[in-house]
């Protein structure tokens, strides 16, 4: 019997237990008890409703030429970190420099189709699509480069038209900067407009090329990374080129001679641009601190161009090269102004009025 009431108890607990455990499984009058088993089912229901962190951004950004001149050196590495650093990691990059993606004639293609998202861009290599840009290379230009630096940011009505036909062209300018004006490095003395006839000389865009042939040059339209050795084979006797480029990419090597045009034969307008898709896929927060970190990087980098150029000039100088530097209101100034003279007058009339109206002309 002693026996039997013990088994008698031990059923009587686990019969017990069992009791407790139907009882938390049971409904309370009033509301549902909170088992451990339905906790577990509410915390995985709350964990698969709750909404995933988005993957972040990734934007391509592409430069061509040394990426020791200072509109690559200057610009790309602070914009980035900038982006990165405002969208809290939201947006990053992928930086292929050097023409590792796309080489400098090549942007206006590759930018508007999504090959690459942002690029270094030279805005007169845009002719074909724009026709007006050209108008950043003319002899007629009005702005120097620290009149660029002051004025072509968002707002400024030449910023705000370049900007809307880009647009319609597949492209977003993020900003836009005057590396200086052109130099020629040639292995013939260039001091005179005659000196040019019948001479070989690469030019970097459509509208350059015209301005050549205008002074009676044979112009070659070639990429800045085929330009030495272009000059090395003979190819070419000069090329017009941005000096910080021509310094970069070591011309002193293989060109005699140096001439600085002070803007007789117009100057370099460079910009980033973005795929108009890609950036209008941004949220509005986002657009704005891409756009704020363009503008804070070109002002650091065209603040430096501004200031160093005559230290450019003077290292080429250094490393063998024969300068001549045309002055303005000097003879050979004359010169030139009066040998382009009907160039300008010509294609003046091709500008729109609009444009030409924003740049007081």
């Amino acid at each position: 019997m002693h026996q039997d009431r013990r088994l008698g108890a031990g059923r009587s607990e686990t019969q017990g237990d069992r009791t407790v455990e139907a009882q938390m499984s049971e409904p309370k009058r009033g509301g549902t008890r909170m088992t451990p088993r339905l906790k577990r089912c509410i915390a995985a229901a709350a964990l698969a409703a709750a909404p995933l962190t988005a993957p972040a951004e990734t934007l391509s950004l592409a430069t061509w030429g040394t990426s020791s001149h200072p509109q690559v050196k200057l610009f790309t590495q602070p914009f980035m970190e900038t982006v990165e650093k405002k969208t809290n990691g939201a947006i990053k990059f992928k930086y292929f420099p050097d023409d590792q993606m796309v080489k400098q004639n090549f942007v206006p293609n590759a930018v508007p189709t999504g090959t690459v998202d942002i690029a270094l861009t030279t805005l007169d290599s845009w002719a074909g699509r724009i026709p007006d840009v050209s108008v950043t290379a003319m002899p007629f230009w009005p702005f120097s480069m620290e009149e660029t630096r002051a004025q072509l940011v968002p707002g400024n009505p030449v910023f705000d038209w370049f900007d809307q036909a880009f647009q319609k062209n597949g492209a977003k300018i993020l900003c836009i900067f005057d590396i200086g004006p052109g130099v020629v490095s040639t292995n013939f003395e260039l001091r005179l407009p005659e000196n040019l006839k019948g001479k070989k000389i690469r030019a970097t865009s459509k509208g350059q090329a015209e301005l050549l042939q205008s002074l009676g040059a044979a112009p070659v339209v070639l990429s800045v990374g085929e330009v030495y050795q272009a000059l090395q084979r003979g190819t070419v006797d000069g090329a017009i080129g941005g000096l910080q480029g021509m310094v970069g990419l070591k011309h002193y090597e293989v060109a005699k001679y140096l001439m600085a045009s002070n803007g007789v034969l117009g100057t370099y307008v460079h910009g980033y641009v973005m795929n108009l898709k890609r950036f209008n896929s941004l949220s509005k927060e986002q657009q704005q601190i891409v756009m704020a970190a363009a503008t804070e990087a070109r002002n650091a980098a065209q603040d430096f161009m501004i200031e160093s150029y005559q230290k450019f000039l003077g290292v080429a100088q250094e490393k063998g090269m024969k300068l001549f530097t045309l002055q303005k209101s000097s003879s050979e100034w004359e010169k030139w102004q009066a040998a382009l003279a009907s160039f300008n007058a010509e294609h003046k009339r091709s500008f729109s009025p609009e444009l030409l109206k924003a740049l007081g002309q």
